[in-house]
This record gives C-alpha cells, structure tokens and sequence, in this order.
C-alpha cells in the first residue's frame, strides 16, 4: 500500500477492524524506522502520529546525518562508533536524499581544538566511524584553512581539519522511510492522537484509543504490543498506563537562524566552537542561504511550537561575528529561524550539551514499550534494537531485516 491521504477512510476502516502484531505511537524518524523494520520482517504494523508526519523533532535538526565528531569532546567513543557506521548506512540506504558536505573545522589558538588534539581527533574519528578512503579527513595549514573559507577569523588562527558529513533534509528523510514501511504493509495514519491504553485481563497493554483530529471520532486500535515512540512527547503518554518507570526526560531546544548570503557570503560549510561556552555550532551555506545553529537550552514550554527567543537569535548573531568578524551580521539580517526539542534522557547535574544523546529502551509491567533520547543519525539502529525486543516479547520474528 502507498503512503497516502487518500486513502484515509480506507485506512482507518482497516485500523478499526485490525488486530496488529504491534502499533507504532510516533510519526517521526523514531517511529518510522520502526515500522519499516517491522514491516519488513513480516509484523503487522499500525502507526499514528497526531500532527503530520515528521512535524515535530524530526523536520527541525541541523539537517545533518553526522558522525558525532563533538562526542569525542566528551570521551563518548561508542556513541561516535556507532553513529558513524549508521550514518554511512544512512546514506547508502538513500542517496537521493543525502548528500556528501566537506566540514571545516578551524583551530585557534585557545580554542576547544587543537591541531594536535584536532588531528589525532579526526583520525580515531575516520577509524570509529569506519569512514570511506576517500572522504578521510585531512589537515590543513592556515593558509589552506583561509582559501577554503576566507571569512574565517584569522587572529589566532593556526590551520584547520576538513572532513566529511552528510546533509539531508531530515521531513523527507522521514516520509522515505514511512513510505517503504506503508510499501510493506504497515497501516499509516497522521493527525491521529492516542488517548489511552487498553488492557486486557492480566493488566496487559493490548492497544490504544485514539481520535481523529480532523473529524473527532474515536476509536480502539488493537496490537499484541504497543510501542511509544513520540519523541518529546514520550513522558505524556506513557502517563497513561499504570506501570511507569523513574526514567523521565529532560528536552532541551535547539535554535538555528537563516541569513541571505548577501549578508554573509559563507561559501563552505564550518564547524566551530562559540567564545561564550565553547559549544560547537555549525555554519552551512545552502541554496543561496546560510543557516547557523544550533543553541543547546533547558525547555520546559509548549513542544509543538517551540519559539525562538531574542537570546537564542543574540547567541548565534555573536557566534557568527565571533568565528566571522569581517561579516558583521546583525538581528535584521535574520531572515528565519526554527527550533526544534531534543528528547533527551534526564542526567541530573549535567548541562544541555553534556546530556548524552544515546537512546534507550524501557519496558513497563504492563508491556508498554517506549523508545526515549537518540538522535537523527541513529534512528535504524534504534529501530532495530526495539523491534528485536518486540520479537523476543512476541516469539514471531528474527532480525533478518536489520540492514534494510
């Protein structure tokens, strides 16, 4: 079956009728990575999302499938192991929607790197994340760092690194993946809310109630399991069921503005650390743009439309002018923002970038599994985790699907 509004009253008729091998709370890269691997092993699957697809987290990252290079910086090996095997997967399983980007990192004198620290840094970065002979980094002298960037801070400047990520854009990324997903089977409806758990007679989840936002029916979905995989919103629905863990997250906003070239005329793509904190920001020039971002702040406001403040557009105006300085760029130039919530997993103690990004996977009494934390880059890794936990719970499948 295609992925299609069209289809809605069919879809739902099936969703009414249907008991599912397992039923998907989520339409972000989260949720769809779980369908598609699900439904490719043969599961019946159902998914909700009550906005649009990819409408939350999942369409407002750095547009960036990236290896972690910055997790090195906290001594995250594994994290930057595994994300950037992922991400080399990631492009390979969708080119069309991928795109190699050449990275600059400038080293100052006094920065957060090195050239020493730099290159060693880049090396174990090209070996971990088992990165192709042709996209390894190389180290440049000052000279080279200025011709590949011109508008580079020179005072202090003592070379650079140049390496490789890969640009998306990460809303079509997601639909790609629900659509095979649909291809395979699985059930897909959007603007569809769950309400509520339903159990059966050993206090078992065994589905959902949802309503149609658009036309305010409601109606029982049932699953042999149900899997919470909505992202910011992770802690609001399994406070529906009776069986909750003491996990809780912890969102952080990340903001990125949009400024015309004419106003800065950022020809390569940077990645450089703020002289505020130190946070490592990206700078990328795109289709006659340059967007920069992102900030890393405690959120606690509405997660369907975080909103840009006038001290996130400060921080990045200064960012810009520190690592930038001949651009002066000011708040008018600012042709757009967006921001986006990072479902993280609450470390108490610990500020927004040291919060690790990694995923885990909770099991309530009741069965309810939820899939919290993660990131863009890692979400077919994610899937493959909970679906081989679901397999296990369902005695059904086998994880032959996992490089799909």
């Amino acid at each position: 079956m295609s992925l299609s509004t069209l289809k809605r009253d069919h879809i739902k008729k099936n969703l009414r009728d249907t008991e599912y091998d397992v039923v998907i709370v989520g339409g972000g890269i989260t949720g769809a990575g779980i369908a598609l691997d699900a439904s490719n092993r043969g599961m019946k699957v159902a998914l909700v999302e009550m906005q649009d697809f990819a409408q939350g987290t999942s369409s407002r990252s750095t547009k960036l499938v990236h290896g972690g290079l910055r997790y090195l910086k906290q001594l995250q090996v594994g994290v930057v192991a595994e994300t950037g095997k992922e991400r080399a997967i990631v492009y390979e399983n969708g080119p069309h929607v991928t795109t190699p980007e050449w990275m600059l990192l400038p080293m100052h004198k006094g920065g957060t790197f090195g050239k020493f620290s730099t290159s060693i840094g880049l090396a174990m970065y090209d070996r971990l994340a088992g990165v192709k002979k042709s996209e390894r980094k190389k180290m440049l002298s000052k000279q080279e760092t200025l011709n590949k960037e011109p508008l580079v801070k020179r005072d202090g400047l003592k070379g650079g690194g140049y390496y490789v990520e890969y640009r998306t854009d990460d809303a079509r990324l997601t639909i790609e993946v629900m659509k095979k997903a649909a291809e395979n089977g699985a059930e897909i409806l959007n603007y569809t809310k769950s309400e509520h758990f339903t159990y059966d007679s050993n206090k078992k989840v065994n589905g959902i109630e949802v309503l149609d936002m658009i036309d305010g029916e409601t109606y029982a979905i049932k699953a042999k399991k149900v899997i919470n995989a909505s992202g910011p919103w992770v802690d609001e629905v399994r406070s529906g069921d009776y069986a909750r863990n003491n996990k809780q997250l912890r969102l952080t906003k990340g903001v990125h503005v949009v400024i015309d070239q004419s106003k800065f005329p950022l020809g390569q793509a940077v990645y450089f650390d703020t002289e505020k904190d130190g946070r490592m920001i990206f700078a990328i020039p795109r289709e006659g743009k340059a967007y920069v971002g992102t900030t890393d702040t405690f959120y606690d406001n509405e997660k369907a439309t975080p909103l840009t403040t006038q001290e996130d557009r400060d921080y990045l105006i200064n960012a810009i002018n520190y690592m930038f300085p001949t651009v002066n760029v000011k708040d008018e130039d600012i042709e757009s923002t967006w921001a986006g919530i990072r479902p993280l997993i609450l470390e108490k103690g610990k500020d927004p970038s040291e919060i690790s990004r990694k995923d885990e996977v909770w099991e309530g009494e009741s069965g309810l599994l939820t899939i919290a934390g993660g990131k863009l880059t890692g979400y077919r890794h994610m899937a493959l985790e909970i679906v081989d936990l679901l397999a296990k719970r369902c005695l059904l499948y086998t994880s032959d699907a996992a490089d799909e």
